[in-house]
């Protein structure tokens, strides 16, 4: 806490000193929908938080969705996201073509960057140009645009290569609009510095951010054009144990997955909302190019050998949601109920390795096949399998790396099964198809190489094109049972956020629809933080 107090008074480095967020495509849903249930402001909130890198949209870190949120309270998007749906937000309303080809949008009125200078359509057409040129450190498929035309001064219009179902949440409202006069002469982005890299039209600035101990300072943009901000400063700090932090008034709210931790905080009169839907998923990744994996039925047999609930109610104390074979959340409105799935049947597992000709030796040890399970920490699931698979005679040796070294040796495939956690699984189903082209933005949620199978991609490409929801739900179901065929990955379970927080400090917390952005499943949503004009 002492650093807290320096990061308060003003010891910090990289810092900016202020001076100088579904409805349906043609309709909106009010921007009023955005606003907190009270009133009531809060002159500081302190947030348990880490390093997620500096917060510009060039410079944040992609390996976790805190990166993405630290951006999102300065700089804003046309769209956003409430526990309603899609709402307006930069852009106040839209039109789309019949062809689903051009959306059309109206600008807010009167909105200022931070350092007061007009906020207008020539900045929407610049960010949307130059990101095609540095890309947006996270999701936002640009590559859906064809072109963007200034009309006026407050109009927009995007005319897209083909018709994108997620172009509303996953593209306008993923991306941010930054300022044409002062990133137009900025040629090297992720290395860009001056205080001006961080003038957004958000509600918050920020005041300070310590590099090494990875705390920041928001204060709140009095001139927020969407209307009041409620809680005036939010600090992000560091807690080695966030919940006896919490009971001690060191912090006023943080998450666990944990619900053991949830248990005690009620008890201790803290209130607690669990992530719904759920959108985090820990899963293993097989190496498709290994000489042995690479046989589907092989990744079947180890599907059969592992107690996935088990395993998820060990590790997360709570109800066990096992993963679909499917990728998409049992709770997901997207889930096919009837796509394949692997229950715990050792007796199948042993069958299938038998029939693939990995015989035991004495000790029950099939010598043939020795694979290595990667991690980037030391995980309790790892240990499980490695016990599991051992009783069908798999020897699985643990191999931990630090996390640079691990998305580096997911991305060159120098691993054998990977076993990973991160967010996204709650949006919009799209995500598939990033995850297994190897576009998604997130460092743990893709293998950085395409999977190969040509119906899949054939599928993916024809559901981010259907306009038509009920038409697109039985590509997406097409698509799960592909998946869950061919096995390119294995959802073991899915972790359920829980938010803790003190309510008598701030209480306006709630689930984000679909979680923030392209499925975030945590509370910091900005649309919570303010008091929207009506």
């Amino acid at each position: 806490m002492a650093s807290l107090l320096a990061l308060l008074t003003g010891c910090s480095t990289g810092k900016q000193d202020g001076a100088a967020p579904s409805s349906s495509p043609s309709q909106a849903t009010p921007a009023a929908s955005a606003a907190a249930p009270a009133t009531k402001t809060v002159d500081l909130l302190k947030i348990a938080g880490s390093n997620n890198g500096y917060p510009s949209p060039f410079a944040f870190s992609s390996s976790g969705p805190f990166g993405y949120l630290r951006n999102s309270f300065i700089f804003d998007t046309l769209t956003w996201k409430d526990d309603k749906g899609v709402i307006p937000w930069l852009g106040k309303s839209w039109e789309v073509s019949s062809d689903g080809l051009t959306y059309t949008f109206k600008l807010e009125e009167n909105v200022k960057w931070h350092d007061d200078q007009p906020f207008t359509a020539d900045d929407v057409v610049f960010s949307f140009n130059y990101y095609k040129t540095y890309p947006f450190n996270w999701n936002g498929d640009i590559g859906q645009i064809k072109s963007v035309e200034k009309v006026n001064d407050l109009t927009v219009k995007f005319t897209l290569n083909n018709k994108y179902a997620p172009f509303l949440s996953d593209l306008v409202g993923i991306v941010p609009i930054i300022p044409k006069h002062i990133w137009e002469k900025v040629t090297k982005p992720a290395e860009y510095r001056d205080p001006a890299a961080l003038i957004g039209t958000g509600p918050y600035k920020l005041s300070k951010y310590d590099s090494a101990s990875g705390q920041y300072l928001y204060t709140a943009n009095d001139k927020f054009f969407k209307g009041q901000v409620l809680v005036k400063e939010i600090a992000y700090v560091t807690a080695s144990n966030k919940l006896l932090a919490l009971q001690n008034g060191e912090i006023d709210e943080t998450y666990s997955v944990s619900y053991a931790d949830v248990q005690t905080a009620e008890k201790a009169g803290l209130k607690t909302i669990k992530s719904e839907p759920t959108g985090s998923v820990v899963r293993i990744s097989f190496n498709l190019e290994h000489p042995q994996l690479g046989d589907k039925r092989l990744r079947q047999a180890l599907a059969y050998a592992l107690n996935r609930e088990e395993i998820s109610a060990k590790v997360t104390g709570g109800k066990p949601m096992v993963g679909s074979a499917g990728v998409v959340p049992t709770d997901s409105p997207w889930y096919n109920p009837k796509v394949k799935q692997y229950g715990y049947d050792t007796a199948q597992a042993e069958k299938i390795l038998d029939e693939l000709g990995y015989k035991k030796n004495a000790n029950g040890i099939r010598e043939d096949l020795k694979l290595k399970l990667m991690t980037s920490s030391a995980m309790p699931d790892a240990t499980m399998m490695k016990e599991m698979l051992k009783k069908v005679g798999i020897e699985l040796t643990l191999v931990q790396l630090d996390n640079a070294a691990f998305t580096t040796a997911m991305g060159e495939n120098k691993y054998d099964i990977a076993i990973t956690g991160h967010v996204g699984a709650s949006g919009d189903p799209d995500y598939l198809r990033l995850w297994f082209s190897g576009k998604a933005a997130n460092a743990y949620s893709s293998r950085g190489k395409s999977l190969k199978l040509d119906e899949f991609h054939k599928l993916a490409d024809q559901q981010m094109q259907e306009m038509n929801e009920t038409k697109r739900h039985e590509i997406v179901n097409q698509m799960q049972d592909i998946l869950a065929e061919e096995l390119p990955t294995l959802v073991l379970y899915h972790r359920p956020f829980y938010e803790i927080h003190k309510a008598d400090k701030f209480d306006g917390w709630k689930n984000t629809y679909g979680g923030i952005a392209d499925g975030m499943p945590l509370w910091e949503n900005k649309a919570f933080l303010i008091d929207a004009k009506k």
